[in-house]
C-alpha cells in the first residue's frame, strides 16, 4: 500500500463530484471545460478525452515552441494553468477543481500537489501500476513536461515519469490538470482516485455535468479561447528556443 505524505487538512473536501466526460472534446472546449467547473460550487474530479490529437502547454509558453518538441499534433492548446509543454496524442487527462469559500484558505501549492498525486498514486497502485512520488527534482529536459520530471511528480520504478500537472488559482479556488502516461492502469482507475481525494464521492453521469452547461462552454470559447487576444503570443510569452 502507498503511503501518503503529512499534508494540512484545512479546507480538503469531504465530497467530489467525479465527471467521465463522454465527449472527447476539441482542445480549446476542454480547456472551457475545466475553467467553469473550477467556478462552481462543488469540487469536481474530471477525467476526459480530445477530439483531435493535442499538444497543451503553459500559460506563458508558446505554441510554436511546442510545435518544435511535438510536431505533427492538429492542436496545439494554450493551457489557463502553467506547467510545461504536454503531449495528449496517449495518456489520460483528468481535471480536480476545488471552489472558493468564503473564510477558507487551501494548503499551498506544494501541500496541493503533495495531496492530489498522493491520491492518484496511490489509485494507480491499487490499479496495478508500480509507482511513487518523486522526493527531488529530476535533471532539467527541457521544456517539453515529460523530460523533466520535479518534485512530487509521480514516477515508475525507473525514475521515469508517468503522472505530472500543472495548477492554477482563481479568485480562491484551484484548478489543476494532469496527465497519466506511458502505463496502463486498471479498470475502475477513477472510482479509486476520487475515493483516494475524498470520502464522499459522487458521480455524475451525461454530456453535461450541470444544466446550462453546453451553452457555457460555447460561449466562454466564442468570447476567450477562440480569441485571437488569447492565441496572441507576443505579449510577454517565452521565446521560442535556439535549436
Amino acid at each position: 500500500m502507498f503511503t501518503q505524505p503529512e499534508v494540512p487538512a484545512t479546507g480538503l473536501p469531504r465530497t467530489i463530484h467525479l465527471w467521465v466526460d463522454p465527449i472527447p472534446r476539441s482542445g480549446y472546449r476542454n480547456m472551457a471545460a475545466d475553467e467553469l467547473l473550477v467556478k462552481r460550487p462543488e469540487c469536481w474530479l474530471r477525467i476526459y478525452g480530445w477530439e483531435l490529437p493535442a499538444v497543451s502547454f503553459g500559460y506563458f509558453d508558446t505554441a510554436v515552441e511546442a510545435a518544435s518538441i511535438f510536431p505533427g499534433a492538429q492542436e496545439y492548446i494554450r493551457r489557463w494553468t502553467g506547467g510545461g509543454i504536454v503531449d495528449h496524442r496517449k495518456g489520460y487527462t483528468y481535471t480536480v477543481t476545488l471552489p472558493a469559500r468564503e473564510g477558507l484558505m487551501y494548503p499551498t501549492a506544494e501541500h496541493l500537489y503533495i495531496w492530489i498525486h498522493s491520491a492518484l498514486a496511490t489509485a494507480l497502485k491499487d490499479s496495478g501500476v508500480d509507482c511513487t512520488l518523486l522526493t527531488e527534482d529530476a535533471p532539467d529536459g527541457g521544456r517539453a513536461c515529460w523530460a523533466s520530471p520535479v518534485k512530487s511528480d509521480i514516477v515508475d520504478t525507473q525514475g521515469h515519469k508517468l503522472a505530472g500537472a500543472g495548477q492554477r488559482r482563481y479568485k480562491g479556488a484551484v484548478l489543476h490538470q494532469g496527465l497519466v502516461q506511458e502505463c496502463e492502469p486498471g479498470e475502475g482507475w477513477t472510482q479509486r482516485l476520487a475515493a483516494a481525494l475524498a470520502p464522499e464521492v459522487v458521480i455524475v453521469e451525461g454530456e453535461e455535468p450541470y444544466p446550462g452547461f453546453r451553452q457555457e462552454l460555447e460561449q466562454l470559447c466564442r468570447e476567450k479561447y477562440e480569441t485571437p487576444e488569447w492565441n496572441d503570443e507576443s505579449r510577454g510569452r517565452r521565446k521560442p528556443t535556439q535549436r
